[in-house]
């Protein structure tokens, strides 16, 4: 939930107006920091009183509109403030953590990261159904052998590596 609801943002942005549009002193009054007041200001002046609306819920955004807000600060078009306005973001802090995930992991790092523990399907093939006929068995041991057969060809190939690499050492 927020701390501070749209009708107190409504007031503080109406006692800055009466006041002459002194930060210093509704900022005092209220008991906010700079930050929080520019920010509201800023959204009142852009949206008038919608953009001091209080959201529910957190939003979600394909990462397309992600993508689209970066390259929009990236490319020096807004600052991370002004693209939170041009947007409709909330913060400007969302924008600085988007960017984080897109220098990371590129375009993968905006996409919605699942919720929840992954799911436990096996890693590995299943083992074929065993043979019914004479002839699936037969073909079956013959997989079988070629694939014991690929696996020593392969294992006989690294301990010649691995003796090659023990004679140069030794010479040396």
């Amino acid at each position: 939930m927020t701390k501070y609801t749209q009708a107190f943002k409504q007031q503080v942005i109406d006692f800055y107006l009466e006041n002459h549009h002194n930060q210093s002193l509704t900022r005092k009054h209220f008991q906010l920091p700079s930050q929080t007041l520019s920010r509201w200001i800023a959204q009142y002046q852009y949206s008038g009183s919608n953009g001091l609306a209080v959201l529910r819920t957190k939003q979600k955004y394909p990462a397309e509109f992600k993508y689209q807000v970066i390259q929009a600060v990236i490319n020096g078009i807004y600052s991370a403030e002004q693209a939170t306005l041009q947007f409709g973001l909330s913060n400007s802090g969302i924008i600085s953590q988007w960017l984080k995930a897109f220098k990371k992991e590129g375009i993968k790092g905006l996409k919605p990261k699942p919720k929840g523990r992954p799911s436990m399907k096996p890693k590995y093939a299943k083992m074929p159904p065993k043979p019914k006929t004479e002839e699936e068995r037969l073909k079956l041991r013959i997989l079988e052998l070629e694939a014991e057969n690929a696996y020593l060809k392969k294992l006989d190939e690294l301990i010649r590596e691995e003796e090659q690499r023990q004679r140069k050492l030794s010479k040396r």
